[in-house]
Protein backbone atom coordinates (compact mmCIF):
# COMPACT_ATOMS: atom_id res chain seq x y z
CA UNK A 1 0.00 0.00 0.00
CA UNK A 2 3.12 2.40 0.73
CA UNK A 3 4.82 1.67 -2.76
CA UNK A 4 1.46 2.38 -4.40
CA UNK A 5 1.02 5.77 -2.55
CA UNK A 6 4.42 7.31 -2.69
CA UNK A 7 3.76 10.76 -0.70
CA UNK A 8 1.71 8.48 1.91
CA UNK A 9 3.70 9.36 5.76
CA UNK A 10 2.69 7.10 8.58
CA UNK A 11 3.69 6.65 11.88
CA UNK A 12 4.10 3.29 13.64
CA UNK A 13 2.86 3.06 17.42
CA UNK A 14 4.11 0.06 19.14
CA UNK A 15 1.93 -1.19 21.94
CA UNK A 16 2.02 -4.05 24.59
CA UNK A 17 -0.20 -5.46 27.46
CA UNK A 18 0.44 -4.55 31.27
CA UNK A 19 2.83 -8.07 32.01
CA UNK A 20 5.81 -6.44 33.29
CA UNK A 21 6.83 -3.57 34.37
CA UNK A 22 6.34 -0.50 32.39
CA UNK A 23 9.15 0.94 31.90
CA UNK A 24 10.04 -2.64 30.28
CA UNK A 25 6.75 -2.38 28.38
CA UNK A 26 7.53 1.00 27.03
CA UNK A 27 10.73 -0.16 25.79
CA UNK A 28 9.04 -3.24 24.48
CA UNK A 29 6.55 -1.15 22.45
CA UNK A 30 9.22 0.99 20.95
CA UNK A 31 11.40 -1.70 20.10
CA UNK A 32 8.07 -3.55 18.16
CA UNK A 33 7.16 -0.06 16.29
CA UNK A 34 11.46 -0.01 15.29
CA UNK A 35 11.24 -3.39 13.72
CA UNK A 36 8.33 -2.99 11.53
CA UNK A 37 10.00 0.70 10.59
CA UNK A 38 12.94 -1.42 9.91
CA UNK A 39 10.91 -3.71 7.98
CA UNK A 40 9.52 -1.43 5.76
CA UNK A 41 12.74 0.35 5.23
CA UNK A 42 14.02 -3.01 3.97
CA UNK A 43 11.12 -3.11 1.48
CA UNK A 44 12.07 0.04 0.09
CA UNK A 45 9.77 2.75 1.91
CA UNK A 46 11.81 5.76 2.94
CA UNK A 47 12.48 6.81 6.35
CA UNK A 48 11.75 10.16 5.42
CA UNK A 49 7.77 8.83 5.35
CA UNK A 50 8.16 6.90 8.27
CA UNK A 51 8.44 7.33 12.34
CA UNK A 52 7.62 5.05 15.28
CA UNK A 53 6.69 5.50 18.59
CA UNK A 54 6.00 2.99 21.68
CA UNK A 55 3.16 3.44 24.31
CA UNK A 56 3.48 0.85 26.10
CA UNK A 57 0.94 -0.69 28.17
CA UNK A 58 -0.60 3.21 27.89
CA UNK A 59 -3.87 2.50 25.07
CA UNK A 60 -5.25 -0.96 25.81
CA UNK A 61 -8.08 -2.02 23.12
CA UNK A 62 -9.07 -5.26 25.51
CA UNK A 63 -8.90 -5.76 28.53
CA UNK A 64 -5.88 -7.00 30.07
CA UNK A 65 -7.75 -9.37 32.23
CA UNK A 66 -7.79 -12.41 29.94
CA UNK A 67 -5.28 -13.58 27.54
CA UNK A 68 -6.94 -12.92 24.67
CA UNK A 69 -6.83 -9.48 25.58
CA UNK A 70 -3.53 -9.58 26.43
CA UNK A 71 -2.87 -11.12 22.77
CA UNK A 72 -5.08 -8.21 21.35
CA UNK A 73 -2.87 -5.54 23.51
CA UNK A 74 0.34 -6.60 21.93
CA UNK A 75 0.16 -4.79 18.35
CA UNK A 76 1.42 -2.61 16.14
CA UNK A 77 -0.71 0.15 14.48
CA UNK A 78 -0.25 2.16 11.51
CA UNK A 79 -1.47 5.93 11.54
CA UNK A 80 -1.70 8.38 8.19
CA UNK A 81 -0.09 10.67 9.28
CA UNK A 82 -0.40 12.77 5.24
CA UNK A 83 -1.30 11.09 2.02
Amino acid sequence: YLKANPRMKVAIHGHTDNVGSPVDNMKLSLDRAKAVEDILVKEGISTSRLSHIGFGETKPTKSNSSAEGRAANRRTDYVIVSN
